[in-house]
């Protein structure tokens, strides 16, 4: 294990020894990065003022207010391994005290010490399962259900309400901790994931992947809300539950625009803010003087166009909310971890297998403290600090690590707490999907194949891509027999397809065997789950898919798609015949994107046309077609 000395770095500015320090242990020969272009990655880079106060937190955050993978209980931790689906304790060591298994895909946990209790989101078995941790043994106290798919969960301070995003039916439901009665429930914008909730009770926040905004609401009254983008701009779109629709499409000749995506999780820390990590994404670079493509790269312009980033989130004024964001070099920063007592944040790369350290973090003065690799292959996707010391859930490899957030820095690694669910040729192929910094996949390592593809689900948005504007397509459930491959079909099978897309990304490629390992794991992704929706509509909708539209044609049989292309009318000479496995949860629409929701695609807005013939839809056919193509 390789220490590393830590050094002050004062705010804005980049320590080139701390980043090629934490850097050293996974640059290798598979990494084909040169070190002067990790020189231009800044370590911790604000983008304006910081938005905190001139002195320290008064109040401490509970841990609770904010679900992750790993908590802190008893001298040591309890973890969800969402591979295994096993609830995990571990004491001070690292070692297995006690486990009990949720289900596999289980997403995250929160504790209340006072009671002995995690409660846990069984993703795939649509529940939160209370469990006393008290014992020898964990044991089940209770199991509730839940709208489909549940993830993310926040307890509020008085541990009194517990509050739980679903993914497929995006909706935020408040349960009574006591009994799992639902108190209320409230309308969510698409692929929701993280909430937390302020410390004074009063408002939560809740993540998105792929509205480029958090969504602050009330916990009392109609419980309304606002989306906050992310992006460094301060205006709050007033809506209830639902963001307006980007799909990232833009038009020969227009504007640069970037786009927030990917966030996972939110946290209240002190002094009244909140900390949300994500990334920055520029699906179409315009340069001076108009467009000018690079046509071997995504975006089409010459630099990266990725960026890791955190936004700092100040109270809200009146109708507005100041957002500050930070450039970052952790890679994927989808883990937060904060310490009142010290006021110390840590961040958690799960692209880059290393933690990020800020001192003062809640204040004007914050500042970086240091920069430290966790270990290769780690895959950290849950955070939590106490007492000078973080602890980190490495996801991949399965175990505990504990890092000193003193002046050595030492990371000291637990047993592996548990077996994969997987093959281990699929498993490689996951520590390659989500890995940055690894110049064969991308150009400086920018993207990692997570970054389109969070979740193994898509971005929202369309890439200039050798000279059309093209949608990221969703991956999960839709691989393993859909051949041919892109919009235009021309990868006759996965390995070709696999190889390209390197090529596109600038990457200098992968070898055989990892093109082999990637295309496993990506075969063996589970399709999205399907959002409820009410029978008697569902059937009028099939009957309309399969008889007077004729869909079934093209998208037939079990993988809802007839393998061929088509002329349409559109910028491309012919356009592959998408599966439509998963479709509520790969908006927008059309290869160009250019369809930001179902409705606009059969009412025939967008810029794609000749597939079907809609014109003649009534509004409670197109209704009725939407829920049932969503059920797919």
């Amino acid at each position: 294990m390789r220490r590393h000395a830590a050094a002050a770095v004062a705010l804005g500015v980049t320590s080139i020894a701390a980043t090629l320090g934490a850097l050293a242990d996974r640059v290798d020969a598979r990494m084909m990065v040169m070190e002067e272009d990790l020189f231009v990655q800044p370590t911790f880079e604000l983008q304006g003022a910081a938005l905190g106060a001139d002195r320290a937190p008064a109040a401490d955050v509970p841990d609770h207010l904010a679900g992750s993978t790993i908590a802190l209980h008893a001298g040591g931790a309890v973890v969800i391994d969402g591979d295994s689906g096993e609830l995990i304790r571990v004491d001070g060591r690292g070692k297995v005290t006690g486990r009990l298994a949720i289900g596999a895909g289980a997403a995250q946990l929160v504790v209340d010490g006072d009671a002995d209790i995690a409660y846990v989101t069984d993703r795939r078995g649509d529940r939160v399962v209370a469990v006393a941790l008290g014992g020898k043994q964990l044991t089940q106290r209770a199991a509730w259900a839940t709208p489909a798919e549940p993830w993310g969960l926040a307890l509020s301070p008085d541990r009194a309400t517990l509050l739980v995003t679903t993914i497929a039916d995006r909706t935020l439901v408040a349960l009574d901790p006591a009994t799992g009665e639902a108190r209320w429930q409230r309308a969510l914008s698409r692929e929701p994931r993280g909430v937390a909730i302020a410390p004074d009770g009063a408002t939560a926040l809740v993540a998105y992947l792929t509205t480029g905004t958090v969504e602050r609401l009330a916990l009392d009254g109609d419980h309304a809300g606002a989306h906050v983008s992310l992006t460094g701009g301060s205006a709050m779109n007033r809506g209830a539950g639902a963001a307006q629709p980007v799909t990232g499409f833009v038009a020969e000749g227009g504007a640069q625009r970037g786009f927030a995506r990917g966030a996972f999780a939110a946290r209240f820390i002190g002094n009244g803010l909140a900390v949300v990590g994500h990334h920055h994404a520029t699906p179409v670079q315009v340069g001076e003087g108009g467009f000018r493509e690079n046509r071997g790269s995504y975006g089409g312009g010459a630099e990266p166009p990725l960026e890791h980033r955190l936004a700092f989130l100040g109270a809200p004024e009146g109708a507005t909310q100041p957002v500050v964001a930070a450039r970052v070099i952790v890679h994927q920063p989808n883990a937060i971890g904060w310490e009142a007592a010290t006021d110390t944040l840590v961040i958690a790369g799960y692209g880059s297998d290393d933690v990020l350290i800020l001192d003062r973090a809640s204040q004007a003065s914050v500042a970086l403290r240091g920069h430290v690799a966790i270990g290769a292959g780690c895959g950290p996707d849950g955070v939590a600090v106490a007492a000078g010391k973080a602890w980190v859930w490495c996801s991949l490899t399965r175990r505990v690590a504990q890092l000193a957030l003193d002046g050595s820095q030492t990371v000291v690694l637990g047993p592996e707490a548990t077996t994969s669910s997987r093959g281990k040729l699929a498993q490689r192929g996951l520590e390659i999907f989500r890995a940055g910094n690894d110049g064969r996949v991308s150009t400086r390592g920018a993207m990692a194949c997570a970054s389109c593809h969070p979740d193994g689900r898509a971005d929202g948005l369309s890439w200039r891509i050798e000279g059309h504007t093209l949608q990221t397509p969703v991956l999960s459930g839709r691989i393993a027999g859909t051949h041919p491959y892109k919009w235009d079909g021309g990868d006759k099978d996965l390995t070709t397809s696999l190889t390209s897309t390197m090529r596109r990304l600038g990457g200098v490629g992968l070898d055989a065997g990892d093109v082999a390992a990637l295309a496993a794991y990506l075969e063996a992704l589970p399709a999205p789950r399907a959002p409820t929706r009410e029978r008697a509509q569902i059937a009028r909708g099939k009957k309309l898919f399969a008889g007077a539209l004729g869909c079934d044609g093209c998208h037939g049989g079990a993988r809802l798609t007839d393998g061929d292309r088509h002329e349409l009318a559109s910028d491309l000479k012919e356009v592959d015949t998408p599966s439509l496995i998963g479709l509520a949860a790969s908006a927008p629409y059309y290869h160009d994107g250019s369809a930001a929701t179902l409705e606009a695609l059969l009412r025939d807005t967008g810029l794609v046309h000749g597939m079907a013939d809609v014109q003649e839809l009534t509004d409670g056919q197109i209704a009725d077609l939407v829920a049932y193509l969503e059920t797919l």
